[in-house]
């Protein structure tokens, strides 16, 4: 309705204004939904200590994927990985501003780290790009895992941006193979990735 709005025969100022405050409407939007995701991510934890999950960066991530892909080989154990694209952020940014892509990125991580075990690894990659290492997890287990979260992604990014915007996102899951590292594993994780077509 905002768009179609925005279409009508105003003056440009009016328009400009108009588009101005159909951006502010969906920037408050997705701080709301923002605040009640962590309040149902806060009371989905359970009542006990230990270290809180976060979104490593891409340095940090590689360092951590490399310590565990060492205790796959000495104990001959497999892991996968995860890659996650969303490729619109950047149209987004340039028709809505950087405010209500920050404002995306952080409801990414906050889904993200709402659905990974303890054992999970998390790192933003790039600005629209997300890696997840899964321990002790198969091939076909990892691309359920990654259909699973990236439905669920596009669930709560659509929850906040509201009927005019749709996230546009690609996953992919590769599983190591002996002697492969992190940069091998996301490469080839990126060469497969699918598009979620169901939701699109």
């Amino acid at each position: 309705m905002t768009d179609a709005l925005a279409d009508a025969p105003l003056t440009p100022e009016q328009q400009k204004a108009w588009q101005n405050i159909c951006a502010e409407l969906v920037v408050a939007r997705v701080r709301i939904q923002e605040l009640e995701n962590r309040l149902k991510a806060i009371n989905r934890q359970p009542n006990h200590e230990g270290p809180e999950q976060t979104v490593l960066n891409r340095p940090d991530f590689n360092r951590e994927v490399a310590r565990m892909l060492a205790i796959d080989e000495r104990y001959e154990t497999i892991s996968s990985v995860l890659y996650f694209d969303i490729e619109n952020l950047d149209a987004i940014k340039k028709r809505h501003g950087a405010e209500l892509v920050d404002a995306a990125v952080r409801c990414v991580c906050d889904t993200l780290l709402t659905h990974v075990r303890r054992s999970d690894l998390l790192g933003r990659l790039a600005p629209d790009e997300f890696g997840m290492l899964l321990p002790r997890c198969d091939n076909a287990a990892a691309w359920k895992k990654g259909e699973q979260l990236a439905a669920s992604i596009y669930e709560a990014l659509t929850s906040s941006w509201g009927p005019t915007l749709k996230p546009s996102i690609s996953y992919g899951a590769y599983t190591f193979r002996e002697k492969e590292d992190v940069a091998t594993g996301l490469k080839k994780a990126a060469e497969v990735l699918t598009h979620l077509k169901s939701k699109q």
